[in-house]
């Protein structure tokens, strides 16, 4: 490169706070010349620190060793983030989600993460997602920024970086372990891309780097449509309207589902064969089905469902009349009857008496009964009969007095327990999906 057009320091430093939003900024540090070079270039600014994440792995203390001498030179705080990596199946996957979780946790509000991502970074990022056949979010590789996040140096190559950090004197530590084949980003730092860029397209890293940019803007088209169908959550479980989903073209709503899906299984976003399910079963091409992390994918009239089956069961709730009783993911209204009209089947009327010292809202356990005229049902049988989804059942309020289930909210009430002399007592349901 000539001198006219080689990257000097002061370049360097102009192009990458074009890229930096305002207000407090946390380096992520890992040791490396990228990153010292990065928190060298907004280090002008004001309120400015570092996070290094300590992995505990045995390269872990020559890199934090490294961070730490760049904070020092530069003047700038370094806060270390406990984040272990054990041992286990794609390490530099795990380290990865690790090491953001732990990024997340430091950051403070108001902050923005500045990265130390390169180009060469970004086209190894499109080269790893084409093999793994991601869509147009994982081609499109890493954004320059986004809110909270920023990459000042992902125009740049890693060798002008390197050599900036060399020419300003920088303390930096090469890490050992990008010399590990068998990691797949090193085998494609050190084999694919050499052989790409010798082979079959020079400048094979500038050629990636503008296809993931390419990608960028229409995955963002695809994100901006998505974004308008509702991912609504619910307990355990996310609901996504299945006619939306039906109505929208394949990549769109394919999106969507993939929102949910993170949402559950943070920071995946599912396989390909995960969203293919929801959306056969939004369709209703197929039954329920299990996917990635033994979610339970159902049909709940117009929504499709994706259950982790984690939500708790609520404690059981004294009753005091009158009150507004939050149970779980509704609310349920205890009120005296004053002779106002009942207007929707799901309002129940129960007899004053009940509501004693032992009057509790509470889930009702497996072989609990309620008692029916000529005898008596199991709860989970109401439940069924009405068409109360499976995921709901554990977890449906009923309301026990004595000992004894007088009714269950919204459904049905045990004739001992109907209005009798007393006052009658309203019970209805005011929030949640029930």
């Amino acid at each position: 490169m000539d001198a006219a057009n080689r990257l000097t320091p002061e370049r360097l430093a102009e192009g990458a706070l074009e890229l930096v939003p305002g207000g407090p900024l946390a380096v992520a540090l890992g040791g490396g010349a990228d990153s010292s070079v990065a928190a060298w270039a907004v280090s002008s600014r004001e309120a400015v620190r570092g996070i290094f994440v300590r992995h505990g792995l045995p390269d872990s203390p020559l890199l934090e060793r490294a961070a730490r001498s760049l904070a020092g030179s530069l003047g700038i705080g370094l806060e270390t983030v406990e984040a272990p990596v054990g041992p286990g199946p794609s390490l530099e996957d795990r380290a990865r989600r690790a090491r953001w979780d732990a990024i997340g946790r430091a950051v403070g509000e108001g902050e923005t993460v500045i990265t130390g991502h390169t180009r060469d970074d970004q086209a190894e990022t499109v080269l790893m997602n084409l093999l793994r056949g991601s869509g147009t979010a994982g081609l499109a590789g890493m954004a320059r920024s986004r809110p909270g996040v920023a990459r000042p140096l992902i125009g740049f190559g890693r060798n002008e970086i390197r050599s900036i950090a060399v020419e300003l004197g920088l303390p930096f530590a090469d890490d050992p372990s990008n010399q590990d084949p068998g990691h797949l980003r090193n085998r494609i730092r050190a084999g694919l891309l050499p052989m790409l860029d010798r082979d079959y397209r020079r400048g094979i890293v500038h050629v990636l780097a503008r296809a993931g940019s390419l990608a960028a803007a229409d995955d963002l088209t695809i994100e901006d449509l998505a974004s308008g169908i509702p991912v609504i959550e619910d307990g355990g479980a996310v609901l996504i309207p299945a006619p939306a989903l039906e109505t929208v073209p394949v990549p769109v709503a394919a999106r969507t589902v993939r929102r949910g899906l993170r949402r559950l299984l943070h920071p995946y976003a599912g396989s390909a064969a995960d969203v293919d399910a929801v959306l056969r079963i939004a369709a209703k091409a197929s039954g329920p089905a299990t996917i990635s992390g033994g979610l339970e994918v159902t049909r709940e009239g117009p929504y499709v469902v994706i259950d982790s089956g984690t939500e708790e069961s609520p404690a059981p709730v004294p009753i005091e009349i009158p009150a507004l009783v939050s149970f779980g993911r509704t609310s349920v209204r205890f009120e005296f009857d004053d002779e106002r009209p009942v207007r929707r089947r799901s309002v129940l009327l129960l007899d004053e008496a009940l509501f004693g010292s032992e009057a509790s809202l509470q889930c009702a356990a497996a072989g609990d009964r309620i008692e029916i005229d000529g005898g008596s049902k199991t709860v989970r049988t109401v439940l069924s009969e009405r068409e109360i989804p499976p995921r709901l059942r554990p977890t449906w309020p009923v309301i026990v007095s004595s000992g004894r289930i007088a009714a269950i909210v919204g459904l049905r009430v045990a004739p001992w327990a109907r209005p009798s002399t007393g006052r009658a007592v309203i019970v209805a349901n005011e929030r949640g999906r029930m």
